[in-house]
């Protein structure tokens, strides 16, 4: 049995067991694949991200061949039938002779000995709808989707490309927001909501953003030497920044090897460089997390002292460990802020993703109008208890990962509503891809 393929759909019936209440892998899942090679690890996290990014595009595929809805099928039959369809449509280089017989060997050990025609017979017809788009693509030297023309015959893929399938398998054009939601596996009540606010062009490509492959971004130190690390990296549009090509393993080693490199998108640096010409002396990173945005103040600001604080405790061993050379940096439980005050208060809160849902692809299926209401609350009262340790007229920095007004402007408009001053303001949408990629976010800076 074929260790990366099994341990995809062990992770995947989980995912099928609690859709669409998806959460990522624990982090002592991945620790499972530590037996592994670094390319069958790389295959199993790939099988398990893709499947679960292009959920309901290949539950429209699957439901082509199957005699009743995909979700009725036990978890793990959805597991092997999903993760097996995943690799015959989206991976390029496995044979799919070999794709068929493993999942045929997984459903009969997953599922139950029966349950092995079934699988078989489905996975083959998936293979012969997109083998000759598939065969298409490899002639062509790059096969692009130009200016997107919704097609119930065309699957968009990563990097503006698309297969462009003999059969129709997704809703038409007719009906862009159920063809969005197919084609994109986007949660439909999202797609309408993002045609009604933002409009044909930009929900298209908001959607398209969602099936990137996002690289790993990091921010580097001034005057890095791009010749002498350009086979490990390569730039990233933004100055600044760059897109790690090199070795998994060996990134470590290079983040270390100078203390102003992390690992960032640019989107998410925008919110402390907007304090960049202001000169607080006492910081607090509420929701630090893992220590990103706290480090880049850090650095920023390094005549101030920097408190760090997070409310789980694994994050916040992170975090002890992320800032441990920066010497301006101390990480407190949260309720050791006592009484002190300070200049500047960070608050990167829990959010929705929608600006990051390439990157979190599980994000996009919890998403409801009752998880942002309960966010919007949850928002309100963070802003509410970190307001307390502002100075008279101190700086208060909203932040979030998503694109929803309710999440982002509406909360400015309420603080300022209720006094606050607004001194800047930036909603940053996903765009881009490869070197130029872009997560979303958004902040607003403020004087409380």
């Amino acid at each position: 049995m074929d260790n990366a393929r099994l341990w995809a759909a062990v992770r995947l019936t989980r995912v099928a067991e609690q859709f669409p209440h998806v959460e990522p892998p624990p982090p002592e899942a991945e620790d499972e694949l530590s037996g592994l090679s670094p390319a069958d690890r790389a295959l199993a996290l790939a099988i398990y991200r893709t499947t679960v990014q292009r959920w309901f595009t290949l539950q429209c595929i699957l439901e082509k061949y199957l005699s009743k809805q995909l979700r009725r099928l036990e978890p793990a039959m959805q597991a092997v039938l999903m993760s097996g369809a995943a690799q015959l449509v989206f991976f390029d280089r496995l044979p799919a002779y070999a794709v068929v017989d493993q999942a045929v060997g997984l459903a009969r050990k997953l599922v139950r000995p029966n349950a092995t025609g079934m699988v078989n017979a489905v996975l083959r017809q998936v293979d012969r709808l997109t083998k000759d788009a598939k065969q298409q693509m490899a002639r062509a030297s790059r096969p692009s989707l130009g200016v997107y023309s919704p097609s119930a015959k065309l699957i968009p893929l990563p990097g503006s490309k698309a297969l462009q399938l003999k059969e129709p398998v997704l809703p038409g054009p007719d009906v862009l927001d159920k063809h969005l939601a197919a084609a994109t596996s986007m949660p439909l009540r999202l797609v309408r909501e993002w045609l009604a606010r933002f409009g044909e062009a930009d929900t298209i490509n908001l959607c398209l953003h969602t099936i990137e492959h996002p690289p790993t971004t990091i921010a580097v130190e001034q005057g890095f030497d791009f010749d002498a690390n350009m086979s490990d990296c390569r730039p990233h549009h933004d100055d600044g920044f760059v897109v790690w090509t090199g070795p998994v393993e060996s990134l470590p080693a290079f983040l270390d090897s100078h203390s102003d490199r992390r690992v960032q998108d640019v989107a998410s640096s925008l919110a402390a460089e907007s304090t960049r010409d202001h000169r607080p002396q006492a910081i607090l990173d509420y929701c630090a997390g893992q220590g990103t945005k706290t480090r880049q103040l850090a650095l920023m600001h390094p005549a101030a002292q920097v408190t760090a604080t997070d409310t789980h405790p694994g994050r916040r061993e992170s975090l002890k460990q992320a800032t441990a050379t920066l010497p301006n940096v101390r990480v407190i439980d949260p309720d050791q802020s006592g009484d002190q005050q300070y200049d500047l208060v960070l608050l990167d809160v829990p959010c929705s993703n929608t600006g990051v849902l390439a990157r979190r692809p599980e994000a996009r299926y919890r998403y409801s109008q009752q998880a942002i209401g309960e966010l919007v609350r949850l928002q309100r009262e963070i802003i509410h208890a970190a307001s307390a340790w502002l100075r008279p007229s101190g700086l208060l920095l909203y932040s979030t990962c998503s694109i929803e007004p309710p999440e982002n402007q509406n909360q400015a408009k309420r603080l300022v509503k209720h006094g606050a001053e607004l001194l800047h303001e930036h909603q940053q949408f996903p765009s881009g891809g490869g070197d130029s990629y872009t997560d979303g976010s958004y902040h607003a800076l403020m004087r409380l």
